[in-house]
C-alpha cells in the first residue's frame, strides 16, 4: 500500500508542533493529542537530514504503545539533485514488505515518517568485532537473495538503467559540469575519470554481473545492532538492521561490498581502520554461504529440517574477492561526486565539510588508478598509498 502522504512542511525549529500535525499517522490509536503528550528528540547522527525521535509521554502511552516509538527524517536542503526522494520510500516500501525494514508511516513535503527500529548504531569499533560484522554479511546476503535482482548481458543497458550506480554517478557528474563556476580543466578530468572507469569495471569485455537491489551506502551508522533477544541470529554472531535508504540503488554486489569496506574508515578517512585482507575473504565467504542457504531453503519451503546449501567453495571466495578489489576505487568517485554536489547546494544547516570530504574521497579513486596502471610499482609497500597499503595487508 502506498504510504500516505499530508501536505505539510516539518518545522526543525518547532519539531513538537510539526510532529503534532503528522500525529494521527505515526500514533493512530491515539486522538486529541496535545503538546505535552509528545516526546521529541533531536538524534544528530548523519551529514545530510534532520532526523527526530518521536514518542508518546507516559501519561499518554499504553501498554501496547510505550514502546513503539517513531522516526520522522526531515530532508536535508538542496539534496533534492543527490537524492531521488520517491526512489527512496518505493525502495523503503519494497523492503518493509520484505520484512527488511520497519514500515513507512507518512510522507509530507520535506520528508517521511517511519517506525523506529530498537538497537544501537555500529560505530567504526563495533564493525571490527567479528560477531558484529559476520551479522552484517549475513543481513546484506539477505538483502541481495530476497529483492527483485536484473539480469543483463548487455553493458550498455546496464549503464542506462535506472536507478543505479552507473545512471546515478552520470547524474551526478552532469550536475557537476554544469556547474558555472567549475574550472574546463577540472571537468575534462571528472569526466575522463568517468570514462576510465566504465571501461575498465563495465564496458571490459567481460562477462557482465546481475545486479543486486543494494543499500548503497552502508556506513557504520546506517547498521542498527538489535538485541540479542529481539534478533534469530545465533549468540555468536550479532543481529543487525539496516536504516536509511536514500541511496539504495541497484548495482554489482561487488560494488556493493567494496563500498562497504570503505567504509571502516568512517567519515573521517581513517584508513588504519579498513578491514584486512584476511577479514574481508572471511566477510565473503560469509555472505556468500548465507546468501546460498537462503536461496536453497526458498526452493525447498516445505523441506524439514534445516536446509542449507553445500559449503561455497574456496573458488567461489577467490572470484567474488577479487571482483571487490577490483571495485575498490570506485567508491570513492562516486562519494567524490555527492560530496562536490553538496558543497555547492549545502545551505550550512548541516556542519560538515563537504569540498575536504569530495578531496578524500577522490584521492582514493586516484591511489586506486594509480595502482591499477602500475604508477606504484616501484614504490613497494611501504612507498604505497596508506589506503592501498591497507587494502593489501
Amino acid at each position: 500500500m502506498p504510504t500516505s502522504f499530508l501536505n505539510r512542511v516539518f518545522d526543525k525549529d518547532d519539531p513538537r508542533k510539526s510532529s503534532l500535525e503528522l500525529a494521527p499517522f505515526l500514533f493512530p490509536g491515539h486522538v486529541d493529542l496535545a503538546d505535552d503528550d509528545l516526546d521529541v528528540r533531536a538524534l544528530t547522527q548523519g551529514t545530510t537530514n534532520g532526523l527526530f525521535k518521536v514518542s508518546l509521554s507516559r501519561r499518554r502511552a499504553t501498554a501496547a504503545t510505550a514502546a513503539t516509538p517513531v522516526l520522522v527524517k526531515v530532508y536535508g536542503d538542496g539534496t533534492e539533485i543527490t537524492i531521488d526522494r520517491n526512489k527512496e520510500l518505493r525502495v523503503h516500501e519494497l523492503l518493509s514488505e520484505n520484512q527488511l525494514s520497519s514500515s513507512p508511516l507518512v510522507r509530507f513535503a520535506n520528508g517521511h515518517a517511519y517506525q523506529f527500529i530498537p538497537g544501537l548504531p555500529c560505530s567504526e569499533d563495533d564493525i571490527a568485532q567479528e560477531k558484529i560484522w559476520r551479522g552484517v554479511a549475513r543481513e546484506l546476503a539477505r538483502w541481495h537473495a530476497t529483492l527483485p535482482v536484473v539480469e543483463s548481458d548487455d553493458p550498455q543497458k546496464t549503464f542506462t538503467y535506472e536507478p543505479s550506480i552507473w545512471a546515478t554517478a552520470k547524474k551526478w557528474l552532469d550536475a557537476i559540469l554544469s556547474q558555472p563556476g567549475r574550472s574546463t580543466d577540472s571537468k575534462e578530468r571528472l569526466r575522463e575519470e568517468f570514462e576510465y572507469l566504465t571501461k575498465k569495471l563495465l564496458f571490459n569485455g567481460s562477462a557482465s554481473d546481475s545486479l543486486v537491489l543494494g543499500h548503497g551506502d552502508l556506513l557504520c551508522g546506517n547498521i542498527i545492532v538489535q538485541d540479542p533477544s529481539h534478533g534469530s541470529a545465533p549468540p555468536e554472531i550479532a543481529s543487525v538492521l539496516f536504516i536509511d535508504y536514500e541511496h539504495a540503488t541497484y548495482c554489482p554486489r561487488a560494488f556493493e561490498l567494496a563500498n562497504h569496506f570503505a567504509e571502516w574508515a568512517g567519515f573521517q578517512c581513517d584508513y588504519d581502520l579498513l578491514p584486512t585482507k584476511a577479514t574481508r575473504r572471511a566477510f565473503i565467504r560469509e555472505y556468500l554461504q548465507s546468501h546460498s542457504d537462503i536461496i536453497t531453503r526458498a526452493r525447498q519451503p516445505n523441506a524439514k529440517g534445516n536446509m542449507n546449501a553445500t559449503d561455497v567453495t574456496d573458488a567461489e571466495v577467490d572470484e567474488l574477492t577479487g571482483q571487490v578489489d577490483a571495485f575498490r576505487g570506485f567508491p570513492g568517485f562516486y562519494w567524490g561526486l555527492c560530496a562536490l554536489i553538496q558543497a555547492e547546494t549545502s545551505t550550512g544547516s548541516i556542519e560538515f565539510d563537504y569540498s575536504g570530504y569530495a578531496e578524500k574521497r577522490f584521492a582514493e579513486y586516484r591511489a586506486w588508478r594509480n595502482a591499477e596502471e602500475g604508477r606504484l610499482s616501484d614504490h613497494g609497500h611501504d612507498g604505497l598509498p596508506l589506503r592501498e597499503r591497507m587494502w593489501a595487508s
